[in-house]
């Protein structure tokens, strides 16, 4: 029986890079999921109680995952202070996810914050921002921006 092998696996970092897409991209598709229930939960009860629930779920989820891999006791060690804002940062972008999801839709919420994403990590690679690791913003990448910006407003006017 033949063996095909395709040229990117041959390197383990192209096959790091392979896992890696395949669980970006598993991610987006859960995030996907994700707004559209909260979407509903927040259209169902408030705005608030669907953040009280969604993050106690949450926290729910990740305890019962600490005590399974029995990494109770050193939660908060070697954690700085500003790393744990994410946290209070998630609670307004589910708020505004809600808000937006019910207002105009999954695809438009998601393809938007996809743009202020990208746009915000590139200037935080740019900077160095949050300890990331520092890149040059490239001209390479400028018309990237702009295909995604043009696509938003696709969206926006026709979608």
């Amino acid at each position: 029986m033949l063996k095909y092998r395709i040229f990117v696996y041959n390197c383990p970092v192209n096959r790091n890079l392979a896992k890696n897409s395949s669980l970006a991209l598993f991610s987006g598709i859960m995030i996907a999921v994700m707004v559209t229930a909260n979407g509903m939960l927040a259209k169902a009860s408030t705005h608030w109680v669907s953040l009280i629930i969604i993050h106690f779920a949450g926290l729910t989820t990740a305890g019962i995952v600490l005590v399974i891999r029995k990494e109770t006791r050193s939660i908060f060690n070697g954690v700085h202070f500003v790393f744990m804002l994410g946290g209070a940062l998630g609670v307004f972008t589910i708020l505004l996810n809600n808000l937006c999801v019910n207002n105009i839709g999954v695809t438009l919420t998601l393809g938007l914050a996809l743009v202020g994403q990208i746009i915000a990590s590139g200037i935080a690679e740019h900077f160095g921002w949050l300890g990331v690791t520092h890149k040059k913003l490239s001209i390479n990448k400028v018309p990237a921006y702009i295909l995604m910006a043009v696509g938003a407003a696709v969206m926006i006017v026709w979608g």
